[in-house]
């Protein structure tokens, strides 16, 4: 997949701008995902979960679907996981901004599609099933008031207007968000237009899942960039904001390879104990015109610095190596960040290192280690509720079930009781409760 990508902030988006440079995870307008309804989905018991701002973990037993949350998160966030892209279900969320809030539900259920092949030099009628997704989209002000109602299928957008139905042909097909808006500009139900453009910085900006291995990274490596000098189209997806953010303005100057400095390369050479780092690319002239010249960015190294050492991305550990691919996932999340078990192989310093990173983003997490748990902090019975998600696994005469929910208010309060008195960590206390 082919992403054209450009620095979406006015403030520190423009090559030489005054402005303050703008960092992922430091915007005070980010937006947050605030509950998740799934009414059907696998086998997982109907629930509603409500998040915290900041970070969320995910606990329970092995194959309790914490993965499987995970995936479904990432998918509702707008970056639809491979994994589930077979599976029917219906699942609500509930997303707030700046000035206004989207209920968006996602409906995919198999429907009959008829066809009529050639067979023996006649026309059969045959059936066969396709998985349709319709998206279901409400936008709201502060205060409740509905201002935009739509319905998106897989060729059309229908609007609610004044009691009746108005339908618009779909011409943008990957956002939903995105193509309620184009819709919207050529549709009699854009009764205000200044609503219609505060509904485009509703799109929840994240790179999806990192895994829990080192496949994040492998893909790191892979991506590679076209351009002119003036911005440029990324192979892949989840492409870091300092990587999108460096073709702007990039000048060649004839060598086989360019070099670049990343804000988030920078700092994790600090967390891993480097004075400097910088990225490598083979470049590539596709069009040799001195009017105007074509370069491949290709073959992408890392390259870190410390007094009488240098090493390349090669050399790091399986930690280090998880520690910057992380790094570059937050960069490429500026909204939400989802990680699945993010302290697989990093010391001790390396998850504060990590923690520090996240800033302001809203997280979800899984970890199976204590250490994580252990770095988080509470200030009421209510912020324990939404932090934690119980993922369990019950059976029973009709097979498994999973089971996702949030602590009950009694365990919660529970746990925020032991929790103020300091002298338990925070991972013993979830043991202790039966809630780990």
């Amino acid at each position: 997949m082919e992403v054209f990508l450009t620095p979406g902030r006015a403030c520190g988006a423009v090559v030489g701008s005054r402005c303050a440079p703008w960092r992922p995870g430091r915007d005070p307008l980010m937006n947050k995902l605030t509950r998740l309804t799934i009414k059907q989905f696998r086998n997982v018991a109907p629930t509603t979960l409500e998040f915290r701002p900041g970070i969320n973990v995910l606990l329970g037993r092995n194959a309790a679907g914490k993965t499987t949350l995970l995936r479904l998160l990432s998918t509702m966030a707008g970056v639809p996981d491979a994994a589930l892209q077979n599976d029917q279900l219906e699942v609500n969320c509930h997303v707030s901004g700046e000035l206004l809030d989207l209920e968006h539900t996602v409906t995919k259920a198999r429907v009959d599609v008829p066809t009529h092949p050639l067979v023996s030099g006649r026309l059969m009628r045959e059936d066969f099933h396709s998985l349709q997704q319709t998206d279901s989209l409400t936008f709201k002000k502060k205060d409740g008031v509905v201002i935009i109602k739509a319905e998106l299928r897989p060729n059309e957008v229908i609007f609610e207007h004044e009691g009746k139905q108005i339908r618009v042909i779909r011409q943008f097909f990957d956002e939903p968000i995105a193509s309620v808006f184009f819709a919207l500009l050529s549709s009699e139900a854009n009764a205000s237009p200044d609503s219609t453009f505060h509904i485009l910085p509703l799109s929840i900006k994240t790179a999806g899942r990192m895994d829990e291995s080192l496949e994040q990274f492998s893909a790191l490596l892979k991506v590679e960039a076209q351009t002119d000098g003036d911005g440029g189209n990324w192979s892949g997806s989840g492409i870091p904001y300092s990587m999108s953010e460096m073709l702007a303005g990039f000048v060649p100057d004839g060598s086989t390879t360019a070099t670049f400095s990343l804000g988030f390369l920078s700092r994790a050479a600090t967390a891993l104990g480097y004075e400097s780092a910088n990225a490598r690319f083979d470049v590539e002239r596709l069009m040799p015109d001195q009017r105007r010249q074509v370069m491949r960015l290709s073959n992408l190294h890392f390259f870190f610095r410390r007094p009488g050492e240098e090493i390349s991305h090669e050399r790091l550990s399986y930690g280090q190596k998880r520690l910057l691919a992380f790094f570059a996932h937050a960069d490429a999340s500026p909204d939400l960040l989802i990680a699945d078990e993010l302290v697989n192989g990093l010391h001790h310093d390396w998850i504060s290192a990590c923690l520090d990173e996240l800033g302001e983003r809203q997280a979800f997490l899984t970890s199976q280690n204590p250490l994580l748990l252990d770095f988080l902090r509470f200030d009421s019975v209510e912020e324990v509720r939404q932090t934690f998600i119980l993922c369990e696994r019950a059976s029973n005469d009709a097979g498994a079930q999973l089971i996702w929910r949030n602590p009950t208010e009694d365990e919660a309060e529970s746990f925020f009781l032991a929790y103020q008195t300091g002298i338990q960590r925070v991972s013993d206390i979830l043991l202790t409760k039966g809630l780990w």
